[in-house]
């Protein structure tokens, strides 16, 4: 029988690099058919500026070690792309861009949103960088429901993956996730990866906080 791939749901903001790593493990999953994701956006920082901020002194040094650790969770084969970029977006129009996004289109142009501001330094609060990415529209509404459910999960942080049986994997711990799906679809040659996870009893696992307030793992996954 052919095997079926896994139903996820991520929440992740364009502005945060530990959701660029997920959007980056969860395409190389998509390309492979191993999983079927619903990428839903959403604004963790809205008390941004419209016009979002200049990154620099300390707020840089602070996402400049983000993106060091970030490193340091990547796979031999995992290319480093992230770079710091100039500014911190708000991103309040870039979420509803992506939402009004047709479904069968949201992976390609949900790559090129993360590619533009953490490799190419391209300004996401701008209506015409949107549109030259795909993104030409908006749905308020949408990208409002998306947010009011992140909001209910426990301690709402980005990433957050949603695994098929409900459980809520966050943070490192949703990379890590991500990563193990990666190398046991690899191990079994393209099969359904395993979804199965230990038990886990406490969920208060955040650490620290940074600009994506993901620091520490949610769980072992030996």
């Amino acid at each position: 029988m052919e095997s079926q791939p896994v139903e996820l749901i991520v929440y992740g903001d364009f502005n945060c690099p530990f959701s660029a790593l997920a959007s980056a493990r969860v395409s190389r999953l998509e390309r492979i058919g191993a999983v079927r994701v619903d990428w839903r956006a959403v604004e963790h920082a809205p008390d941004l500026p419209p016009a979002g901020i200049a990154l620099a002194g300390e707020l840089a040094s602070e996402i400049e070690r983000e993106l060091e650790q970030i490193r340091g969770l990547l796979s031999v084969d995992e290319p480093d792309r992230l770079t710091l970029p100039a500014r911190q977006p708000n991103t309040r129009l870039v979420t509803a861009a992506y939402a009004a996004t047709p479904v069968a289109d949201r992976p390609a142009v949900r790559d090129r949103l993360f590619a533009a501001h953490w490799s190419e330094g391209a300004d996401l609060t701008e209506e015409a960088t949107l549109a030259r990415l795909g993104a030409t529209t908006i749905d308020t509404a949408t990208a409002a429901r998306w947010r009011e459910e992140w909001e209910n999960l426990t301690d709402p942080i980005v990433p957050v993956m949603v695994l098929p049986d409900g459980y809520v994997s966050r943070g490192l711990g949703a990379l890590a996730r991500l990563a193990k799906l990666a190398d046991d679809t690899n191990a079994s040659g393209a099969g359904t990866p395993d979804t199965s996870r230990p038990p886990i009893t406490d969920h208060n696992d955040q650490g620290g906080e940074s600009p994506c307030f993901a620091h520490l793992p949610d769980e072992s996954l030996d």
